[in-house]
């Protein structure tokens, strides 16, 4: 009998998918095999605009959101709330089931349609993440990690995504907004965009 030996070659992934994954980056999304795309400043950065930068996959955050605050949480970091701009996302529940427990979501149109604000940890206070699109090359991704976890950074994310698009119209796209959050960074946890959730809405009341 004649055994036949077959070589196995890896399978090739797009440069800008998943075959790129930023530096630190670690853990993996639940239910999924693919790495989440996250890489925060640490120690954490009095006075920074930003706290690091997520790449999640789609503009889901039903779905995105999930192996994110597992991710950080592993790191040691607790969510109990996520607030993010509609426009840049595909509608989402108010409470999500995540890592578990419940997260509570709320959409404030006057937050960068580049951020994701999270909240709940008592060491960290608020998490304010940059957040490159899902449609993102590999190398403008990196550049984007690159500059958000620099200490000194102190552009908005709608801004500093905008930089690095000049030549593309990934970021182009994206309606500006007034960044309270992250004006509000230096406030006391607590204080800034989430302090008041409407129960039914999410939206701050006014």
């Amino acid at each position: 009998m004649t055994t036949i030996r077959r070589t196995r070659y890896p399978e090739r992934r797009s440069a800008d998918a998943d075959s790129w994954t930023p530096k630190g980056v670690s853990g993996r999304r639940a239910g999924d095999s693919d790495r989440v795309r996250l890489a925060l400043i640490d120690p954490p950065a009095e006075r920074t605009t930003l706290d690091g930068a997520w790449w999640p996959r789609t503009v889901s955050l039903g779905d995105e959101l999930p192996g994110l605050v597992q991710e950080l949480h592993r790191r040691g970091i607790r969510v109990t709330r996520v607030a993010y701009n509609p426009d840049s996302w595909e509608a989402a529940p108010r409470r999500l089931a995540a890592d578990g427990r419940t997260i509570r979501l709320g959409w404030f149109r006057s937050i960068d349609p580049q951020l994701l604000d999270l909240t709940g940890d008592l060491r960290r206070g608020r998490l304010d993440l940059l957040v490159v699109p899902p449609e993102t090359s590999a190398d403008v991704a990196g550049q984007a990690f690159t500059a958000a976890t620099d200490r000194s950074n102190r552009e908005t994310p709608t801004t500093l995504l905008a930089a690095l698009h000049q030549a593309g119209p990934s970021a182009t796209r994206l309606r500006p907004a007034v960044d309270r959050v992250a004006v509000g960074k230096s406030a006391p946890a607590g204080a800034g965009a989430t302090e008041v959730w409407d129960s039914e809405g999410g939206h701050l009341v006014r």
